[in-house]
């Protein structure tokens, strides 16, 4: 599920992600945040290119064993991925869910969650390319799934996951005028339950 690939067309190209200063918890705080936001057209590819943040030609391509969803407060993928959406990182996000949600079963609620979440970071990267089309298309995907995880089981991996739907829903109502939303403080944060539960 590669959703962002090739160069951003040159006469709209933004340049570099910028994050908003704010505090937030971190979920994985032994891991270090990689040295740049990958904007495709602007970074090197971060696992494909030997110049990329990721780059490890040693890195097994192997698919990730099965986990358990009650166990989302030791499952390392997870909680990176939470850290690095909050952080602007919205395609390294993609890519630390991305391989928990390809071995769940695709109509699950954790399956439905996580690429719910993948589609939002996907459509938050276009918001950044300017792309509305993009941005509009990945986020009424993206919202469609956490909407229907939300109807039926609304907390999920340790997420309030219709508290978050409707956050987003509210963050994109602008592209329903074929406006792009700020990339700003204005983006949900992504908030796990506490720890001592």
């Amino acid at each position: 599920m590669l959703l962002f690939d090739g160069p951003a067309p040159a006469d709209r190209f933004p340049g570099e992600i910028r994050a908003p200063e704010r505090a937030l918890p971190r979920y994985a705080p032994e891991r270090r945040f990689p040295p740049y936001r990958y904007v495709p057209g602007l970074h090197p590819h971060p696992v494909r290119d030997p110049a990329g943040h990721s780059y490890d030609p040693r890195r097994s391509v192997g698919r990730q064993a099965d986990w358990d969803p009650l166990s989302w407060r030791t499952l390392r993928e997870w909680t990176w991925g939470i850290d690095l959406f909050n952080a602007f990182y919205f395609w390294e996000a993609h890519e630390a869910w991305e391989g928990l949600w390809a071995v769940k079963q695709r109509t699950s609620a954790p399956a439905m969650t996580l690429q719910g979440l993948i589609q939002v970071a996907a459509a938050l990267l276009k918001v950044h390319l300017r792309s509305v089309a993009g941005a509009s298309s990945l986020a009424g995907d993206g919202l469609t799934k956490l909407e229907g995880t939300a109807a039926t089981a609304p907390v999920q991996l340790g997420l309030d996951v219709a508290a978050a739907a409707v956050a987003f829903r509210n963050y994109f109502r602008p592209l329903a005028q074929r406006t792009l939303p700020p990339l700003d403080a204005s983006v949900p944060v992504l908030r796990l339950a506490a720890e001592a539960a």
